[in-house]
This record gives C-alpha cells, sequence and structure tokens, in this order.
C-alpha cells in the first residue's frame, strides 16, 4: 500500500508539473488534477500509474519541442508584446523574456483586431529588453530618469526607437531607463520601488498615469509559492503559443468592448467604447489604495516627483472629429490626482494639452495623427511629445 501512496504522490506531482507547462491553466485547476491523478494512481494495479504519466510527459515533451524548433509560437504572435510577456516569480507580476532582440511584422493593431470594419495598420517593430526582462536598448546605463508606466512606457505598437527613453536619449541625450510592464500600475510601482533598492537606480522617477486604464481599484488577488510555481512553469515556447489563444490573458478593457469610429476629415478614426467612456465619466472616486500607492512612491521612497496624466485617444482627438459626439468633460481623474499632489511632495503634469496642440498641428498641416488609426496608443510622434515634457520637467522649465 505505502508503494503505491508513492507511486501516486510521484505521479500527480510530475503529472501536475507537465500540465502546467502548457501555460493556459489555472492554479486551482493543476491543483484539483494534483489531487485526483495521486488517488487515481493509488488505485491503479502494478506500474500502469507510471506508463500513463510518463506517455503524457513524453507527449509534453514533444509537443513542447516541435513548437520550440518550428518558431510557431513567434510565428502566431499577434504582438511583440504578447509573445515575451515572461511571469517573474520572485516578484509575481508579468515583465518580458530577459535579453532578447525581437524583429516582427505586427499586421494591425488592436482596434482592427476586434473590429474588422477597422483598416489595419502593419508595422515593423523592433523590441529588445535587457536583464531585467525591461524594454530597454541599452540596459540600465546609470540613468537620469526612470520612466515608470504601463503599455503607452513599454510602447505597445511601435518599434523600439519610438520609446520615450529612446526618443529622449537620441533627440536630448537624456539617459532615461524604462521601468514598463504589461501589469497594473500597483505592479509597475512595486517593480521600480524593488529596482531601485537592488540595483542603485537614480531617485528621479516619473510615473505616467493613463485615463483608460490606471485609476481602477487594484487586485487584491494574492499570489501564493503555488501559482508562482505554476505561472513559471508557463514560461516556454509551447506555453506562449497556446496563451495567444487565451483572451483573458494580459487583456485590458478595451480588448473585451467593441470599436466605435468617427469622421475626421474625409476618413474615420477609430476608438475602443470602454476608452470613450471612461473620457467622458464626470464623477470620480478614488480607491484609497491609489492615493497610498502614489505616497508610497514619492512620500516614502523619495522616487517620484512627477506624475503625467495620459488622456485617451478620445480626449485628444475630439475638437477634430465630425459627426455627433458628445461634449468632453474636465477629467475627474486628473482633478482628484491634482488634489492629492497638496498633499505629497509630487507634481501633477497634464499631457493633454501638448498632445491636442500637436494633433491638431499635424492634421492641419500634412493629414497626419499621432495615434495610430487602428489602435488605441500613440505612434512615435505621440511618443515625442511626451519625450519633450519629460525633458521640461527635468530642466525644470515646467
Amino acid at each position: 500500500m505505502l508503494k503505491q501512496v508513492l507511486i501516486g504522490v510521484v505521479c500527480a506531482v510530475v503529472f501536475s508539473a507537465a500540465l502546467a507547462t502548457y501555460g493556459v491553466f489555472d492554479v486551482h485547476i493543476i491543483a484539483y488534477a494534483l489531487a485526483i491523478w495521486a488517488v487515481a494512481c493509488m488505485f491503479m494495479r502494478g506500474n500502469k500509474a507510471l506508463y500513463i504519466t510518463g506517455a503524457f510527459v513524453l507527449v509534453t515533451l514533444v509537443a513542447w519541442g516541435g513548437v520550440s524548433i518550428s518558431g510557431l509560437a513567434e510565428e502566431n504572435a499577434t504582438t511583440p508584446e504578447q509573445y515575451l510577456a515572461e511571469y517573474n516569480p520572485s516578484l509575481a507580476l508579468f515583465t518580458f523574456a530577459p535579453s532578447r532582440q525581437l524583429q516582427m511584422k505586427q499586421t494591425a493593431g488592436l482596434l482592427a483586431r476586434i473590429d474588422s470594419r477597422v483598416e489595419p495598420v502593419a508595422r515593423d517593430i523592433s523590441f529588445v529588453t535587457d536583464k531585467n526582462g525591461l524594454r530597454n536598448s541599452n540596459g540600465v546605463n546609470n540613468p537620469n530618469v526612470l520612466l515608470i508606466g504601463g503599455s503607452f512606457v513599454v510602447g505597445n505598437g511601435n518599434t523600439q526607437s519610438s520609446l520615450i527613453s529612446d526618443i529622449l536619449r537620441d533627440q536630448y541625450s537624456v539617459e532615461a531607463y524604462n521601468i514598463a510592464t504589461p501589469g497594473s500600475l500597483d505592479e509597475q510601482a512595486f517593480l521600480a520601488l524593488m529596482l531601485m533598492k537592488e540595483q542603485q537606480l537614480v531617485k528621479n522617477g516619473v510615473l505616467f498615469v493613463f485615463e483608460g486604464e490606471d485609476f481602477k481599484p487594484f487586485s487584491s488577488e494574492v499570489h501564493y509559492p503555488l501559482k508562482r510555481l505554476v505561472n513559471y512553469l508557463g514560461n516556454n515556447e509551447l506555453g506562449r503559443l497556446l496563451r495567444e489563444y487565451r483572451g483573458d490573458f494580459l487583456a485590458n478593457s478595451a480588448d473585451s468592448v467593441g470599436v466605435v469610429s468617427y469622421p475626421i476629415g474625409g476618413s474615420n478614426l477609430a476608438f475602443s467604447e470602454a476608452y470613450v467612456a471612461e473620457t467622458l465619466v464626470t464623477k470620480y472616486e478614488a480607491d484609497p489604495k491609489f492615493e497610498e500607492l502614489l505616497a508610497s512612491l514619492s512620500d516614502k521612497a523619495g522616487l517620484v516627483k512627477a506624475v503625467v496624466f495620459v488622456p485617451t485617444k478620445y480626449r485628444v482627438y475630439a475638437s477634430l472629429l465630425g459627426g455627433t459626439i458628445a461634449q468632453v468633460p474636465e477629467s475627474p481623474k486628473l482633478a482628484a490626482l491634482r488634489a492629492m499632489s497638496e498633499k505629497h511632495v509630487f507634481k501633477v503634469y497634464d499631457l493633454t494639452p501638448h498632445l491636442q496642440a500637436k494633433a491638431i498641428a499635424e492634421w492641419g498641416q500634412r493629414k497626419q495623427l499621432i495615434w495610430w488609426t487602428d489602435d488605441v496608443y500613440w505612434n512615435e510622434s505621440g511618443a515625442e511629445v511626451a519625450a519633450e515634457l519629460v525633458k521640461e520637467i527635468l530642466l525644470g522649465n515646467k
């Protein structure tokens, strides 16, 4: 009996570990599989449990090897952010695969992938990560400023030279370290604090908060050791391939709603319905954790001295749109940020007027946009506006 118990336990652990490498099963599924397979194996005669478990592991290894050799995961990915996202078990959050250089042809932006009526815009993207799994061309490299934030700082939809950090270096000779992740604002802040302490980075951070995503309540989910292990085991080519079919993997509110288009000139410009709705809200009650987070970054750690409000595409382009559009109110989220700044040491900078001025100038002079037509993210022109504001903040001109 003792032998069967030991066989059951060993087979269950091996079976569950192999199941986790597929990267698509939540931790509770793995836990159930562990328990069920352990019991089942205890009642199997002879070495039948070992044979069945071994066969499953062999199939998994063959699939893993086939996907890795063929490069299917990379070929199937819709964006480099999706393909390179990697779980860091020590920090319990997603960054990117470290020390990678990827060239990818992205065929469409998010809005075109959601709605086939939106004309896709193909783009060639270079995506370079450093040893920390962050999108930086030259690693840490004694930065003058740390850029903290989400997708806009990561540079979703843009090639490496179009990042705020690269523009600061190339156009203004400012060394900026890009501390941006595909996760939530609290995860971005935690990562910045850890890197500052462990790698002695400069205490000069600029935090970017996006109107469309970053003002929501933070998740209270706890990453227990089993969850961390399960997520970590999914860091492989097989896991990358299968999770590309998961609609909820690192999804934000724009991924799961529709698209609305408004006329601009002789064409239409697409927007996320979720972000349009966020733009039109007139009331906002901040999560107490949000202010605590800003206080921990600024007052306690002395890391963040500037918080930059990033508006939605709709707020930037509302004045240029034709048709029947709702009146865009002043952002209550920006007002809340400014109220918080009066109680803390950080200053708030609104990127809206800078982006609106650039949008009007580019459209009036060249009929060019500073946002991707088929995406929720800005293009290089928008990133240049953000980089110029960071430069002015560093010079003390703002």
